[in-house]
């Protein structure tokens, strides 16, 4: 009798470590409960939609981009890595305080009217900075990884917007 009630409770005492183990090695995987209710309760927090900017250019995701590019598909030389790396960062935080500005003022229409000019302000100047780092060779080849990962992104939004046109229509007439 003494080894089944110890069997069982040996039992009962593992299977509480293991949810409670579990429990806890799991919850390292979530995102932080509060902080995902300020974000709207949604996954992914401040990607995606970001809040009413749908169809926005995010300037500092062009920067991220440019630079992952140059580093893992361009291979450029650490050498020429840290001369970047400084005008990188700068247009970056520019895009990020003006982005800071922006978010503050709450218009989204005249926000995104903003952000275009800014990127068309901001790209010649970049690339003029660019131009000096690298060889033209690596300047070439980052421009058309460039180009081409707008086409990409052009052609998904045409095909979100065409998915999200036709999600209205079906079902004998939703919002139109």
């Amino acid at each position: 009798m003494k080894q089944k009630f110890f069997a069982i409770a040996a039992i009962a005492v593992l299977a509480i470590v293991g949810v409670f183990v579990f429990e806890h090695a799991t919850s390292a995987q979530r995102p932080d409960r509060n902080a995902q209710s300020e974000r709207g309760n949604r996954q992914g927090g401040e990607r995606g939609n970001r809040g009413g900017m749908q169809g926005m250019i995010d300037p500092m995701s062009l920067v991220d981009n440019s630079w992952v590019d140059l580093t893992f598909a361009v291979k450029v030389d650490d050498e020429t890595l840290v001369k970047a790396r400084p005008i990188y960062q700068a247009t970056r935080e520019k895009f990020a305080s003006k982005m800071t500005e922006l978010r503050a003022s709450g218009n989204w229409q005249a926000m995104r009217s903003e952000v275009q000019k800014l990127v068309v302000a901001a790209g010649p100047e970049f690339q003029a900075s660019l131009k000096e780092v690298l060889t033209a060779d690596q300047f070439a080849k980052l421009n058309e990884l460039t180009k081409q990962r707008q086409e990409r992104q052009s052609q998904q939004r045409q095909r979100m917007n065409r998915a999200r046109e036709g999600g209205g229509r079906r079902g004998g007439g939703g919002a139109q």
